[in-house]
């Protein structure tokens, strides 16, 4: 395997150069940075009209294209150093399906019908699912990140916080960008951005293309094929129709394939079962965090595609009206071995499709005392798939052969999880901002929203691995119907006690509407085929945004969250023949309780001197149970919220050195993050600790060039860390895995623009 070990070497030596001066300020072409040590002004659209992240109350981050391009993000999950309160990464089985929490409200679950607690927005359209959600950036204007619900500004329900990923529009000047990029782990990345006129000042188009690839970080010890490397394409296009001054109309469509193998995984314990299939000694715990001996990989496929319609039409001084019309389909195919061995003891594959079509209408106004936004939004969606599963377990295991017959007789289990959820969403909102007076503004929003679930759950067994027989056990056979109305408030007040200073106040509600599991086992669990409620976020915020000399700027936000009805997928361990012991587990979906969050946020960016610019987040989460019913019975004493560490830093560094053959720019990253516990069922073994990570880059740009040259370096020590792992001993099986997140990679990348 290629280590490039030059490029790890220079990278290091880089990095401790620059950690002696701090760093930074990447080359900024067409960046509103002036020669002067000031601060780059960022508009947002968080509240759907432009604002300056100072002046707006509400905790929101915004990472443009300059930040993208200086700390070498290359797809979301890159972000989450950058905003605090954020935690995003792959899901277990995949490369480019998204998990996504902010203050500690997420859904870890990726299983058709379950609702994200964080919305994922590409251009104004709503990704319903988080199969291809982790989006690499291609051609990106900037990332909008809110923090807590956001329900009357959006047009789907958000009840932890808001992505918004944003796409350059097309220009009326012709522009291209290209870079290619290659590195350790035979990385080979290629993007290509072009925008211009096909009819000056009247039709404009963009296309954006791009390729991701890269060895596997392991191989399959079994098979001898590589897991966790990276294969998708994806590409964008754009056509922009100037029908008027005050009209426009966008064609925008997008699609992405990515075939990635499956990821690999360490092997936690020593599995007991595995010297009963053929009398051979049990695999020892891995010493290797990718490298696996599955005895089960099927090649893994994610489709993604969409086409959106969005209209602008100024209407004069006071009212803008906007129409965002989307579909969007997707189908996906992977595989899971659970226990990671060479035996088919817990394997699962699955075959997944998504389909939604949405209509968002907007109406803006504003006036010299108060602006608002009122909108209209529906979906019609649907998602389901078949999740085939394939059980072995010995029969001494269960106690019905001598433990000492190895090899033994085995108790082989097949069958299906099958069926399809369909979604029927209506919502209307606004949210206004008055004038009080020439310091204090009020602002007031509402949102009342209806939905409808209906589930179709067909979950049986059959007799062979070929799922052609059924067997005649039929653990759910079901179609189910539920709806939901919701009215979710928000208000906020906020004083401008200087030109330089924002205080604001504000309290909000969301709303996450319920489901089916379609995982359900109505034969030994028959309340699993009823829908569970909704989950609704109650927060309460106050924040501080001062700005000094266009210099320095802050942003503190406190905040208090009371958490209801909380939606949590568990691993549940049943007995299936009524024998007294577990012989298989399923996939509960359930309203878990209630817990309380709360913590403090902080940001910072300051323009040091011309060259010099520091930038850094913080934040504290303190986040309890307070009721968790397992059994009828609160144990919440004994449970921790998933994915949320009570501390976590991160701080970067730019600096730019003039030089007589042109620039040249440096950058320096630290994050930090407390212990993470990554599962429900609070694994000893997949706990994560505190850990820090290193990351840097240099660029060199040539005078009077287009050209440009960058290492960036990332993971810079090889930190070993956990993101999340199955533990299913509870459930009976003596199988503990756990996914890592990437290792240190190197790239060189080169660019070139006009």
């Amino acid at each position: 395997m290629y280590k490039a070990k030059p490029l790890i070497t220079l990278s290091l030596l880089i990095a401790a150069c620059c950690s002696h001066s701090a760093l930074v300020l990447a080359q900024q072409t067409d960046s509103t940075a002036t020669s002067e040590a000031e601060l780059e002004v960022i508009v947002v659209t968080a509240r759907k009209r432009a604002e300056t992240l100072q002046d707006i109350p509400l905790a929101v981050t915004a990472v443009d294209k300059v930040a993208i391009e200086r700390n070498a993000i290359s797809t979301l999950a890159d972000i989450q150093v950058q905003v605090p309160s954020l935690t995003i990464y792959a899901a277990r089985g995949t490369s480019s399906t998204a998990t996504a929490y902010i203050r500690g409200v997420g859904q870890s679950d990726p299983l058709w019908g379950v609702e994200p607690g964080v919305g994922i927005y590409l251009n104004d359209v709503y990704l319903a699912r988080p199969q291809a959600a982790l989006l690499d950036m291609l051609d990106v204007e900037r990332v909008e990140v809110l923090r807590g619900p956001q329900g009357t500004l959006y047009g789907r329900n958000t009840v932890g916080g808001a992505i918004k990923y944003i796409s350059r529009r097309p220009t009326n000047n012709l522009s291209v960008r290209a870079d290619a990029a290659i590195g350790n782990y035979q990385q080979r990345n290629m993007r290509l951005a072009a925008s211009g006129p096909l009819v000056a000042d009247t039709v404009l188009a963009s296309l954006a293309l791009g390729s991701f690839m890269r060895d596997g970080f392991g191989r399959n010890l079994h098979s001898d094929k590589e897991v966790s490397n990276k294969d998708l394409i994806t590409g964008r296009a754009s056509l922009l129709w100037l029908i008027s001054d005050s009209l426009d109309v966008e064609l925008a469509a997008d699609q992405t394939r990515d075939t990635s193998a499956v990821r690999g995984a360490q092997r936690m314990i020593v599995n007991q079962y595995e010297p009963y299939f053929e009398g051979l000694s049990a695999k020892a715990v891995s010493t290797h965090r990718y490298n696996t001996d599955n005895g089960f990989q099927l090649p893994g496929r994610t489709d993604s595609r969409g086409v959106s319609i969005t209209a602008n039409w100024d209407g004069g001084a006071s009212w803008q009206l906007k129409s965002i019309t989307a579909w969007r389909d997707g189908d996906t195919s992977g595989s899971i071995d659970f226990d990671m061995g060479p035996y088919a003891i817990a394997d699962v594959d699955a075959d997944y499709f998504d389909r939604q079509l949405s209509q968002e209408m907007q109406a803006n106004y504003h006036s010299d005392n108060w602006q608002a936004v009122f909108g209209l939004y529906l979906l019609d969606s649907e998602a389901g798939g078949t999740v085939r599963n394939r059980f072995g377990l010995p029969l001494a295991a269960l106690g019905l052969a001598p433990p000492q017959l190895i090899p033994g007789p085995i108790f082989r289990q097949f069958g299906i999880s099958a069926g399809q959820v369909d979604t029927q969403a209506l919502a209307v909102y606004a949210d206004g901002s008055w004038q009080l007076a020439d310091d204090w503004r009020l602002s007031a929003g509402l949102r009342a929203s209806r939905e409808k679930k209906t589930a179709d759950v067909l979950n049986q067994g059959y007799t062979d691995d070929s799922f052609s027989q059924p067997s005649g056990v039929v653990s759910s056979d079901f179609i189910n119907s539920e709806s939901w109305t919701d009215l979710s408030p928000r208000l906020s007040l906020d004083y401008q006690a200087s030109d330089d200073m924002l205080l604001y106040g504000s309290v909000s509600r969301g709303f996450k509407s319920g489901g089916f599991n379609v995982r359900a086992n109505t034969m030994q669990v028959p309340r699993s085929a009823e829908a569970y409620d909704p989950e609704t976020v109650l927060t309460y915020e106050l924040g501080i945004k001062p700005s000094f000399a266009n210099r320095l700027q802050l942003s503190l936000a406190l905040f208090h969250s009371e958490y209801r009805d909380i939606q949590l997928s568990i691993f549940t361990g049943i007995d299936t023949d009524a024998d007294g012991v577990n012989d298989a587990f399923f996939g509960d979906f359930t309203n878990a309780g209630k817990g309380r969050i709360r913590g403090a946020e902080f940001e910072f960016s300051w323009a040091a001197s011309k060259a010099l610019r520091l930038s850094g987040n913080a934040a504290y989460l303190d986040a309890s149970y307070q009721q968790y019913l397992s059994g009828g019975v609160n144990i919440a004493d004994q449970r921790k919220f998933t994915d949320i560490p009570k501390l976590a830093a991160s701080v970067n560094a730019w600096y730019l050195w003039p030089l007589s053959a042109g620039e040249l720019t440096a950058n320096l990253g630290f994050s930090w993050r407390d212990t993470v516990q990554p599962v429900t069922n609070q694994s000893d073994l997949l706990l994560q600790p505190a850990y820090g990570i290193w990351q840097a880059s240099v660029m060199f740009a040539p005078a009077d060039s287009r050209w440009c040259i960058a290492l960036e370096g990332k993971n810079l020590a090889d930190k070993h860390y956990r993101t999340t792992g199955y533990d299913l001993r509870d459930s009976g099986f003596p199988i503990v895995s756990a996914y890592y997140g990437e290792p240190r990679l190197v790239t060189v990348r080169l660019s070139y623009q006009f």
